[in-house]
């Protein structure tokens, strides 16, 4: 059984060897994530100005307003108005679709692959200096696979979260690794990727959990300066991650739920 101690002083070994090539790795991460999410600016945002009479603590309606309300509505071309505002709300409704389309194949084909690149860059370092060619591995070998793969877990939490708020962390947990286990073999299926995510993190997703928490005082550090300081934290908590990921790999492998040629190795 892992501890905390154990996974962040390896952590700290790795970096003390190299850690301005992971803190470039985790900012050009970033910077493409920012990029790719500058498409949320497009979405429409409407708002409503009502004017509230704070004079008065009661409002009377007479008939005199009734019936001049009457005359405005009775003067409008309905038969020309409703078709205009028919038209319009189609094309909202045209318009809003076509984002979340954009939105959902941006995420299939570039995030996800990229997210399994950055995965494996943390794991290539943690065994020798990785290159930053590493984090675009999403897109050489099994392209489409790593980004289905990635894609449907990705949707399956979102959809478990919007369901029951605490299964939805659950499964996150559960499949805490695909993303790695993508990048050490992006030929498997994602159904297997998950599996294999389960059966790793299996009995351990409170310490998982914890071990997350124990980051905390780092993030709030990290937070300071307008956030530029978690740029700098980064590289410690993704190396941690990848500790994480070896020994519950390891497991894996010496209880034969996964076999070497599941997860041959970086």
């Amino acid at each position: 059984m892992w501890t905390r101690e154990q996974l962040k002083t390896s952590a700290q070994d790795v970096l003390r060897r190299n850690y301005w090539m992971p803190f470039l790795a985790s900012l050009l991460y970033n910077l493409m994530l920012s990029f790719l999410g500058s498409s949320d600016s497009v979405t429409p945002t409407f708002s409503m100005n009502i004017p509230v009479n704070s004079g008065s603590a009661e409002t009377t309606i007479t008939p005199e307003a009734i019936e001049r309300m009457e005359e405005l509505f009775g003067a409008v071309d309905w038969a020309k108005v409703l078709p205009a505002i028919a038209l319009g709300g189609f094309a909202l409704f045209l318009f809003v679709t076509l984002v979340i389309v954009l939105s959902l194949a941006l995420n299939f084909l570039v995030t996800g692959p990229l997210a399994v690149g950055y995965s494996r860059y943390y794991i290539v370092n943690r065994e020798r200096d990785a290159r930053l060619e590493e984090l675009f591995a999403g897109f050489k070998k099994g392209y489409l696979n790593v980004a289905k793969g990635q894609f449907m877990t990705t949707l399956l939490i979102e959809l478990w979260t919007l369901l029951f708020i605490v299964p939805g962390i659950i499964y996150s947990y559960k499949w805490f690794h695909v993303s790695r286990i993508l990048a050490e073999n992006p030929t498997l299926t994602g159904k297997r990727a998950r599996e294999i995510s389960e059966a790793m993190t299996d009995g351990e997703k409170w310490e998982m959990f914890v071990l997350g928490l124990s980051f905390l005082g780092w993030t709030f550090l990290g937070a300071l300066c307008c956030g530029v300081g978690l740029l700098f934290v980064e590289p410690y908590i993704q190396a941690t991650m990848a500790e994480l990921y070896a020994v519950q790999r390891r497991r894996v492998l010496d209880v034969g739920l996964a076999t070497p040629e599941e997860l041959p190795g970086v």
